[in-house]
C-alpha cells in the first residue's frame, strides 16, 4: 500500500534534500529537469514571488520511493497543479520509480485534499515514469508531439555516423566550412562548463533574443525573467554543457545542453546571424555530436517538435512520443481540462499562422494577435459547453 504526502513549501522540500539524492541513486540519478539544485532553485524562485512550490512524495512500508515536484498555479479560474519547473523543464518525470496507475487515486485524493481542482502535467514522455499512470487516468490536452533522438549506439562511431549522410550533403558541409575559415579565420571547438560557460551562454542568449524578436515570438524562459536566471544559475553551477564554435578566435555558434545518464540533452542551441550563409550551427552541432559519441552517450537527445532539421540529424525516426496530460480532481477541474484540451491547440495554431510582421506589431502594442484570437475561440467553447 502506498503513502501519499504532499510536502508544500521550500523549507520543506528544502529538508527532502539528502532523501531525493537517494531515491534517484537507485534507478542510476534523476533526470536532466528533476535533479535536486534545479528543484530547489525552482522552488526558492516561485516561493520568494509569493507561490507555493509542492513535491508529491510517494513511499511503500515506511520507504520513500518516488518524488513528483510541482507548483501550485492558477489557471482560467481553477486550482493547478503544474511541473515545478516548466517551463525551463523540457519534459516532466519523478524521481525514482515510476507512479504506477493504482498509485494514481491516492494521489489525486491527496491533492484534492490539499485544495487542488486539476493536476495538468506538460510534455510526458511515452517512456517516463507518469505515462502508464496518465494515459490510464488522465486526459489528452491534445499536444502530443515527438522528441526526436539520434540513436548513437546504432552507429558506434562517429565516422559511422557521418558516412550515413549523402556525398553532396557532406560535400556542402565542407565547403561551407572552408568559406567561412576562409571569410573568418581557422575553426576551434570547444567545451565549456561553469563559470568558464557564462560569456558562451550569454552571447548564445543574446543571438536567441534577436531570433525570437525577429519573428515576433514570445519566450517564457529567454525574457530576462525568473525562468532565464535559474537557466544561467544552472550554466554557472557547471550542471550545463556549452560547446562553442569559433571561427578566427570570435564565438559563431553555441549549444546549451544536459547530460542525463546515458543521454546528452541539446537545450538551447543559437549562431551568429550575420554568418548564417555559412550554417556554423550545423558545423558546431556535427562537432558536439562527435563529441557525444567520444563521452559513450547513447542518445542524442534533439527534444521537441519534430522539426524537418531534426529528422536529418536524427537519420531515422527514431524518437519517443510526448504529450500533456490533466487529471480533474473535481468538476471545476474537469470542465478546465475539457476547455484547455480544445481551445489551448486552436489558439496556438492561429498564433503560428500568422505572419512575423503581424506577431511582431501585436507585440508592440501589448496585445498580440494571437491572444485576442485564443480569446474569442475560449468563448466559443465554452458557449459550446455551457
Amino acid at each position: 500500500m502506498s503513502d501519499i504526502e504532499i510536502v508544500s513549501g521550500y523549507d520543506a522540500i528544502l529538508a527532502l534534500e539528502p532523501v531525493w539524492h537517494d531515491v534517484g541513486a537507485r534507478v542510476g540519478g534523476a533526470g536532466a529537469f528533476e535533479r535536486f539544485d534545479l528543484v530547489r532553485q525552482a522552488a526558492e524562485s516561485i516561493s520568494r514571488e509569493g507561490g507555493e512550490p509542492l513535491v508529491a512524495s510517494i513511499s511503500r512500508d515506511g520507504v520513500a520511493m518516488t518524488f513528483l515536484p510541482l507548483r501550485r498555479e492558477r489557471i482560467i479560474g481553477s486550482r493547478a497543479a503544474v511541473p515545478l519547473a516548466y517551463p525551463l523543464a523540457q519534459y516532466t518525470n519523478t524521481v525514482g520509480w515510476a507512479i504506477t496507475p493504482n498509485d494514481m487515486r491516492p494521489l489525486c485524493n491527496a491533492l484534492s485534499k490539499a485544495g487542488l481542482d486539476m493536476l495538468l502535467l506538460r510534455k510526458v514522455r511515452e517512456d517516463s515514469g507518469l505515462h502508464d499512470a496518465l494515459a490510464t487516468h488522465g486526459q489528452s490536452q491534445n499536444a502530443a508531439e515527438t522528441a526526436l533522438y539520434i540513436d548513437l549506439n546504432a552507429y558506434k562511431t562517429f565516422a559511422a555516423y557521418e558516412a550515413s549522410f549523402s556525398n553532396p550533403t557532406r560535400r556542402n558541409r565542407r565547403q561551407r566550412r572552408q568559406k567561412l575559415e576562409a571569410a573568418r579565420g581557422p575553426l576551434s571547438f570547444e567545451v565549456l562548463f561553469g563559470s568558464e560557460a557564462t560569456d558562451a551562454f550569454d552571447t548564445a542568449l543574446a543571438w536567441k533574443r534577436d531570433w525570437l524578436a525577429t519573428r515576433g515570438i514570445s519566450s517564457p524562459v529567454f525574457d530576462g525573467g525568473a525562468w532565464e536566471r535559474l537557466l544561467r544559475s544552472t550554466v554557472n553551477s557547471g550542471a550545463a554543457v556549452v560547446t562553442a564554435l569559433h571561427a578566427g578566435g570570435a564565438a559563431t555558434a553555441i549549444e546549451v545542453g544536459f547530460c542525463e545518464r546515458d543521454t546528452y540533452v541539446s537545450y538551447l542551441g543559437a549562431f551568429d546571424p550575420a554568418l548564417g550563409a555559412f550554417s556554423p550551427g550545423q558545423e558546431q552541432m556535427l562537432r558536439t555530436i562527435a563529441w557525444a559519441f567520444e563521452q559513450g552517450f547513447s542518445r542524442y537527445d534533439l527534444l521537441a517538435p519534430s522539426d524537418g532539421y531534426k529528422r536529418q540529424w536524427a537519420r531515422a525516426e527514431t524518437g519517443v512520443a510526448i504529450d500533456d496530460y490533466a487529471v480533474a480532481l473535481t468538476p471545476v477541474g474537469r470542465g478546465v481540462a475539457e476547455l484547455r484540451r480544445h481551445v489551448r491547440p486552436l489558439a496556438r495554431d492561429i498564433y503560428f499562422r500568422l505572419s512575423p510582421e503581424v506577431r511582431v506589431a501585436g507585440g508592440r502594442y501589448g496585445m498580440p494577435a494571437a491572444a485576442a484570437m485564443a480569446a474569442v475561440c475560449a468563448g466559443a467553447v465554452l458557449a459550446a459547453i455551457e
